[in-house]
């Protein structure tokens, strides 16, 4: 048994986490986390690295040491020169669960890169039923329960995958609500801290381990940016 993110976890079960940073090119990159952790602090797992602009999964494996209040890893894709994440383990301000700050290193020698990796106790990056990558439960949540927590940078322009959470304020998601896919009978509903007047997602009604987290997107932006075709199970579509 070890302590992680404030919590006493058997070296047997994976941590789910999601990491994220911009690139040198400018590409958001989007790390699917499974990390485990033994006793002595030794780091094992799989990453799956997640680019914005096409959604396709590149594998590395990535082992570590946890020392303290800070994370090591190193991550290890085919044909491709290792590189390092040191993160800070104190928590940063957070709606639900934990985020971690730290640094990625660059390619070819440039400096190291600003990273940050989050993790919601519900909730693990997977694959979607109705469209590409999804937030799934990994454990049951009652209706009325905070299930995720949405962050990320705060500017005036409106994107596809932002959140309005006032008149020229929308919030660009850096963990798992960038991935939160739209349903017209959505799992949770969109409900905003009272104190950091950032948007959190409630369960609806009472949810199941493997069941998607999803909102109607058209609760939060009054005019869609960008178009996307509905493909959820609902029998008549808002969008």
């Amino acid at each position: 048994m070890t302590q992680f993110l404030g919590a006493t976890r058997a070296a047997s079960v994976p941590v789910h986490l999601i990491g994220f940073h911009v690139a040198l090119d400018g590409t958001r990159l989007y790390d699917r986390v499974a990390l485990t952790i033994d006793e002595d602090g030794r780091v094992g797992g799989t990453l799956d690295r997640i680019a914005e602009r096409d959604g396709v999964p590149h594998r590395a494996e990535l082992r570590g040491l946890l020392v303290g209040e800070r994370l090591a890893l190193m991550l290890e894709f085919d044909g491709v020169s290792p590189s390092g994440v040191m993160l800070d383990l104190v928590p940063e301000v957070c709606v639900h669960g934990a985020a971690m700050s730290g640094r990625i290193a660059g390619g070819d020698g440039e400096a190291a890169l600003p990273y940050v990796m989050a993790h919601a106790p519900a909730a693990r990056l997977d694959r979607s039923p109705t469209h590409g990558w999804g937030t799934v439960l990994v454990t049951p949540v009652a209706a009325g329960e905070t299930v995720v927590g949405i962050d990320g940078p705060v500017g005036a322009e409106q994107t596809p995958y932002s959140f309005r959470t006032d008149d020229n304020r929308h919030v660009e998601p850096a963990g798992y609500g960038h991935f939160v896919n739209h349903a017209c009978e959505p799992s949770c509903e969109i409900v905003y801290d009272l104190e950091t007047a950032l948007p959190t997602l409630v369960a609806l009604r009472d949810l199941a381990a493997g069941d998607e987290v999803t909102f109607d997107y058209t609760r939060t932006e009054g005019q869609l940016a960008g178009s996307f075709q509905c493909r959820c199970p609902a029998l008549v579509h808002k969008v």
